[in-house]
């Protein structure tokens, strides 16, 4: 009936009256929220580090952060016989004075690397969409000083997105960058740092409950390669690497943790994001990158002398000559225009250079896994809902995993005695780069083994949670319990007819209990608690498959 209203004026009136209870919306269950270092940080001209900026495609990021970081390499000459027969070398040249090989590596001229903006690239390239940025600085401080990862930023970093409400994943792929623990031994590929950060992320992720962290493991790029001192340091294998990272994420808040492994060698970084200016450009500017490109000219050319004034254009009668000149200009000019000419002629005529270059396109390809998942995750929630498994998907902009898994490994990662399981990327003839996992770091929990699960549960509780704010402080009684259930069973029954709760029937699938005597007692009432119980049958993975064969006798 119409609400009792005091009317003072004659006449006709219309009451509405609402006959459905009020529905609830579901969160958004994929919007991750990255964490590292950026080019820039500024909105209409104001900084903004340490904030977080909510952001829908790669041209927004770059609007606001910049671009990628621009990394120098120096020629170093690998002069070991064993690691040159091992192959450990990015390339050589032929010396025409010696008539013998030369072996180089393009090594960092800093500890200045960041991951962030090519994880970024990473996660669209692999179906991402909305998500938070927080940049804890720039790549290079005012007075020109490069920046490196450190604990303190990247835990900063966690504090400002841990006040953020509506991110549902925490991604840091600038972690792995954290220092090490030492140079020797086996302190080369451990680090106490990202021990701290991962831990940090997990906790803030079960103290929230409306999150989940996307790990890496540390020191995977270390697999396969020879120590810094092979008499006295000791390289990781497989099972230390991991077993390290399992001590390293602890005990807590596991079930909102899933890590993957390994690195990936992507093709996020164009060939036309490097040039010569990449290479050899420290205090002896240019000096064995032009040694080297001479040498090649000679190999090719068969000159030993340029034969020409390069000041005078008419004296360059043969391509050796206009090599030799082009060569000799490197470092001349800083005219963006000038340097994109001259290396588009240098990668012509010496396919040396371009070699060069492939190499620091390939070193800068090596990505943690964190950022791509964190697209797969939108993309199986856009597509298929977040109660489906980010798993037996393809990766895009991925070459090959950088370690190579067998199902013999995979089976320690997958289901260790501790439970903290590690899902594995691995390489499958015709498929690529296959997520072929779907655990949590909480493998030995029969309620949150599976990542869809969790994940599922988030978007549940946190749907609810915000759909009964209204009714805090509102009359503890039968009608209240009643429009609560009501409008909790009318979500739970959508989300079970779209195939996101198991069941033949919704009453199978779950239930919802709010009243005296069910859920609450009069004490209960009397404090001021009104307790709604929520059954669920969640959706599992069938994640192995058997096949069973007989043979019959013949009739």
């Amino acid at each position: 009936m119409p609400p009792t209203v005091t009317r003072r004026t004659p006449g006709v009136y219309v009451s509405e009256l609402s006959s459905f209870p009020p529905s609830i919306v579901g969160v958004q269950t994929a919007v991750p929220a990255f964490i590292g270092y950026t080019e820039q940080a500024q909105v209409s001209g104001k900084p903004v580090y340490n904030k977080p900026i909510k952001v829908g495609s790669l041209a927004d990021y770059e609007e606001i952060f910049g671009g990628a970081f621009y990394p120098v390499y120096d020629i170093v000459e690998v002069t070991d016989t064993d690691e040159i027969e091992a192959g450990y070398y990015d390339f050589r040249v032929l010396d025409p004075t010696t008539a013998a090989y030369k072996y180089y590596n393009l090594v960092a001229q800093s500890d200045s690397r960041f991951n962030l903006y090519n994880s970024m690239r990473f996660f669209y390239d692999n179906g991402g969409g909305n998500c938070y940025v927080v940049s804890v600085g720039p790549y290079v401080q005012t007075d020109g000083t490069k920046n490196t990862v450190t604990e303190t930023a990247l835990s900063n970093g966690l504090d400002v997105i841990q006040e953020e409400v509506g991110p549902t994943m925490l991604v840091v792929p600038e972690a792995v960058l954290l220092p090490a623990d030492g140079t020797s031994g086996t302190d080369y590929w451990q680090s106490s740092a990202f021990q701290n950060i991962v831990r940090q992320m997990l906790e803030q992720c079960e103290t929230l409950q409306d999150r989940v962290a996307i790990l890496d493991v540390y020191g995977t790029q270390y697999l396969g390669k020879p120590a810094p001192d092979p008499a006295n340091d000791t390289p990781p294998t497989l099972d230390s690497l991991i077993e390290k990272f399992r001590e390293d994420v602890d005990d807590k808040g596991l079930s909102y943790g899933m890590a993957y492994f390994p690195f990936l060698d992507t093709t996020v970084v164009p060939l036309t994001d490097v040039d010569y200016t990449n290479i050899d450009s420290g205090a002896n500017a240019y000096a064995t990158l032009k040694q080297v490109l001479q040498w090649q000219r000679e190999d090719i050319y068969g000159e030993t002398t340029a034969g020409a004034d390069c000041a005078d254009s008419a004296t360059l009668t043969t391509n050796a000559d206009k090599v030799y000149c082009d060569i000799e200009a490197i470092g001349v000019s800083e005219d963006p225009e000038v340097i994109q000419k001259l290396n588009q002629n240098l990668v012509a005529a010496l396919p040396l250079l371009k070699d060069m270059e492939r190499v620091v396109v390939n070193k800068n390809d090596i990505l943690p896994p964190s950022g791509g998942m964190a697209g797969v995750f939108t993309y199986i929630d856009g597509t298929r809902g977040v109660w489906n498994a980010p798993a037996n998907i393809s990766m895009s902009s991925v070459d090959a995993p950088t370690f190579l898994i067998n199902s013999d490994q995979q089976a320690d990662l997958n289901v260790p005695i501790n439970g903290k399981a590690v899902d594995a990327l691995r390489e499958f003839t015709g498929r690529g780069t296959v997520v072929w996992g779907a655990r949590t770091l909480d493998g030995n929990s029969n309620d949150y083994r599976y990542i869809q699960v969790r994940r599922t549960l988030v978007y549940i509780e946190q749907s609810i949670k915000n759909a009964l704010n209204p009714f805090v402080f509102a009359a503890n009684d039968g009608n209240t319990w009643a429009t609560v259930v009501s409008m909790v069973s009318s979500f739970l029954q959508g989300l079970w007819s779209q195939g996101g709760l198991m069941g033949a029937t919704a009453s199978e699938a779950f239930s919802v209990e709010c009243g005296l005597g069910s859920t609450m007692t009069p004490t209960d009432i009397l404090e001021g608690y009104m307790i709604v119980q929520v059954t669920l049958q969640m959706i599992r993975p069938a994640e192995f498959i058997e096949l069973t064969f007989k043979q019959k006798m013949e009739g």
